[in-house]
């Protein structure tokens, strides 16, 4: 399993059936996915390595993981 596919399964378990299904034939998914993947790396890097951000940046991270979250229930709700 892909590891990005993974991560969005861990943190929507009740969608796990549809967010394989939406993977594979989505290409619009597929890439909200890949997006969601990136941004959880980079706020699990700046509370992890010690690598320096500002708060308002980790701020902006945030609101942007959780606009990404909307944008894939979007996606669970129609499939």
């Amino acid at each position: 399993m892909d590891v990005n596919l993974s991560t969005i399964k861990d943190r929507f378990p009740e969608w796990s059936i549809s967010i394989e299904r939406l993977y594979q034939k989505n290409a619009s998914f597929h890439s909200l996915c890949a997006d969601y993947f990136l941004v959880v790396e980079r706020i699990k890097q700046c509370g992890s390595s010690g690598v320096s951000i500002s708060s308002a940046d980790l701020v902006e991270l945030k609101t942007l993981l959780s606009e990404l979250e909307q944008e894939m229930n979007t996606y669970f709700n129609e499939a």
